[in-house]
């Protein structure tokens, strides 16, 4: 589905004339000294023009009072590194040559502005996706039958609805579909003292919240392994914008009846009724070094990826703002430390292994696989895009401080 367009803009400014170096900022060996901007640049493209280290970019921009729109920079505009008591600005230049055509005055459109990164890279991950918590689940209204017996549903059909409370008729709901959840699984028994956990991602039904098998997972967790499913932390339930419908007819019992309106995918039964999404996200915001520093922050799903996912993608993280990641942030992904056989040293066939085999094991360190930049945020979940890398970013790969 289109969305309507909103460019994500770079509000640079700093609340004082005097920089606070919060970090050292390093330039790189070949930086221009001037750098006029083109159509199509991002702010991360030009940061990385100047600097080794582009969330960086804020230590050093210079917002002129004087030039229109200080805070923002546009194509044309030609950037100048300059050195104010030895550390180095960039300022702008927004004098462009004109040429005389009457008495009108150049004007700017603030939709001319450079975005931080591509709006159109995470359009549908601002708009279409959002993280529910277990009370959100076990209170949604779902789709229970479409008109005439039907599978799926498309435009102008009708659907059957249980669960939905104070509505009335003509009100537009949203439409979602489960995707996956995500949780921390314990590793080691006793699984309530465990230390060890494993980041997953994993399909779901309304049905069953934890698994995609309704009837024996209830069983196994409400009898058999208890204290198992009770040790597991659930970090957010995904679901996917999938349509709009508008209440036709309030029942007298608990199914009320829906037109779908509008629809990206075809609707079907399980699909989940709720309120339309009001998220507004704020299109000012600036790349900075993200503060999370956890050992076990990990990349817990890919966008249509299976093995790997590389620049300008989107990836989840396995932490939120309720640990500290905010919308900005700038963090480093690294592959994990990988355990192999020293075959030089100790062949397969080496007897002295044998009841030993950790004598032939080392690790291999982890590796850098590039940036991310978080540009949207839920209390245990956030989504971000990878800016740069040198190789691919994987499943449960870790998430460190830049």
């Amino acid at each position: 589905m289109m969305f309507k367009k909103q460019l994500l803009i770079m509000a640079l400014f700093l609340g004082s004339t005097c920089l606070v170096y919060a970090q050292d900022v390093e330039l790189k060996a070949d930086h221009p000294e001037k750098y006029v901007v083109q159509k199509g640049d991002t702010l991360w493209d030009i940061s990385a023009v100047f600097l080794k280290s582009p969330w960086l970019w804020p230590e050093i921009w210079y917002a002129n009072p004087q030039v229109e729109n200080p805070h923002l920079i546009y194509p044309g505009d030609e950037l100048n590194l300059v050195y104010v008591d030895g550390q180095p600005q960039i300022t702008v230049n927004r004098s462009h040559p004109t040429v005389k055509m009457g008495p009108e005055v150049r004007t700017i459109e603030h939709n001319q502005a450079v975005e931080t990164i591509p709006l159109s890279d995470i359009e549908p991950f601002l708009r279409e996706l959002r993280i529910l918590n277990k009370e959100d689940i076990d209170l949604a209204a779902y789709v229970v039958a479409v008109e005439e017996g039907r599978n799926v549903a498309a435009t102008d059909n009708l659907i059957y609805v249980r669960g939905l409370k104070n509505i009335r008729q003509g009100d537009h709901l949203a439409i979602v579909r489960p995707t996956v959840i995500y949780r921390e699984v314990p590793l080691n028994y006793p699984w309530e003292t465990s230390d060890e956990f494993k980041t997953e991602s994993v399909p779901w039904k309304k049905s069953s919240p934890h698994t995609t098998d309704a009837v024996m997972s209830r069983f196994w967790k409400n009898y058999i392994d208890r204290t198992y499913w009770e040790s597991v932390k659930i970090l957010g339930y995904e679901v996917a914008d999938t349509g709009v419908a508008e209440v036709t007819r309030v029942g007298t019992g608990d199914v009320t009846t829906l037109e779908i309106i509008d629809v990206k995918t075809e609707v079907k039964k399980g699909d989940l009724v709720l309120p339309i999404d009001a998220f507004n996200f704020d299109p000012y915001f600036m790349p900075k070094a993200g503060t999370a520093d956890d050992d076990n922050i990990r990349v817990v799903a890919l966008n249509n990826a299976l093995f790997g996912s590389g620049r300008r993608q989107v990836i989840a993280i396995s932490k939120g703002y309720g640990q500290g990641v905010n919308v900005g942030d700038v963090y480093s992904i690294y592959s994990p430390e990988k355990v192999i056989r020293d075959e030089i040293m100790h062949p397969k066939n080496d007897l002295k292994t044998l009841f030993k085999p950790s004598k032939a094991q080392v690790t291999l360190p982890m590796e850098y696989a590039g940036h991310i930049m978080v540009f949207k945020t839920f209390e245990n979940i956030s989504y971000a895009i990878i800016t740069e890398g040198n190789r691919q970013v994987k499943l449960f790969d870790y998430v460190k401080l830049p």
